[in-house]
């Protein structure tokens, strides 16, 4: 199985001592650590012009497999199967594919190669573009808030002391120090307005199955008013096992699209069912849709894939043509589990 393992520098648990055991247990994989865009963009350049890896192992966060991805996507690369290693902070594409620690998922893939596996177990996942960039998830309000506290709260911790905002002790930290005490005082809430721009819209009732939404063709609009979070996605989890788009794997050719209503004291009351993707819970409007529009009645912060691209007004989702073979950890590891025995 040819293999290539990237690994971020820049990632919170990215390090050259990392990429030396990848090459140590995979040592016949192509290894390399980059610490900038432009060094991740060369790899891919190289492997454009040569025959692709069967596997890629993405170390990094959300952001990573992101950037990855679409350098791939923009040089006409096909998708190999992509293994995510969680070596971020969130890492909430990586929770949702049930990788396990970094140096365990090493282990596996390289029982794979031991077993003389011509390609890993994998899934298919349908990503979401926005605005060009491909991405698991993407929205706006609380969540893309808390990134922003977040980063201010690390930025304003003295750097012996950074490993206390880090993690999720940060973003707790964050929520409940910065995001939700804001929120508490706001009266004047956003608004959005979404709108169908593909097929028919779906939803998910109480017993779990999927029915047409009524008047929900294209053109009609599916909410209009206050809200808290607004976003969209095609894995369940934000980071931290954060279930904030509980239903994005119900329906392949489908996207979770979530606008949740309700104001930041119901939310807090909420948390434990809305961190375990609780449904149905009472303010939050779900549908399974293939492409949107959501129109805001200000300027508000945006995130694609936990970073924070900037203001805007108007936000379009798409599901994304190319689907992504990922690696199955689950099913990596009873066979890993099997040739152990």
């Amino acid at each position: 199985m040819d293999i290539a393992v990237v690994v971020n520098l820049s990632a919170r648990k990215g390090s050259h001592a990392f990429a030396a055991r990848a090459r140590k247990t995979l040592p016949r994989s192509r290894v390399v650590a980059t610490s900038s865009l432009d060094e991740l963009h060369r790899f891919v350049e190289e492997t454009a012009r040569g025959a692709p890896p069967k596997l890629v192992l993405s170390g990094g966060g959300d952001g990573t497999a992101i950037a990855l991805l679409d350098a791939l996507r923009a040089r006409e690369v096909a998708f190999p199967a992509f293994g995510l290693l969680p070596l971020g902070t969130g890492n909430g594409w990586a929770i949702s594919t049930k990788a396990p620690r970094p140096r365990a998922a090493l282990e596996q893939v390289a029982s794979m190669v031991e077993q003389g596996l011509a390609h890993p177990p994998t899934s298919d996942y349908w990503l979401v573009e926005v605005e060009g960039r491909l991405t698991p998830f993407a929205g706006t309000g609380w969540d893309a808030e808390l990134l922003h506290d977040y980063k201010l709260q690390r930025a304003a911790f003295p750097k012996r002391l950074a490993w206390l905002a880090e993690g999720f002790t940060g973003y707790m930290a964050s929520i409940f120090g910065r995001t939700i005490p804001r929120n508490l005082r706001r009266k004047d809430r956003p608004q959005v307005r979404l709108v169908n721009l593909g097929a028919p819209a779906l939803r998910v009732d109480a017993e779990g199955h999927v029915a047409p939404v009524p008047g929900g063709e294209p053109g009609a609009v599916l909410y209009e008013g206050p809200y808290g979070v607004a976003g969209a996605g095609t894995t369940t989890d934000l980071g931290f096992g954060f279930k904030g788009l509980h239903l994005a794997r119900t329906l392949p050719g489908r996207m979770h699209v979530r606008v949740y209503a309700a104001t930041a004291a119901q939310a807090t009351l909420h948390l434990p069912k809305l961190w375990r993707g609780f449904h149905p819970l009472p303010d939050s409007h779900d549908f399974l849709l293939t492409r949107c529009r959501m129109d805001f009645d200000r300027e508000v912060p945006v995130e694609v894939g936990g970073d924070v691209v900037g203001l805007r007004s108007s936000v379009e989702y798409r599901l994304s043509e190319q689907v992504v073979p990922v690696v199955d950890w689950a099913r990596a590891d009873r066979s890993f589990s099997l040739d152990r025995c």
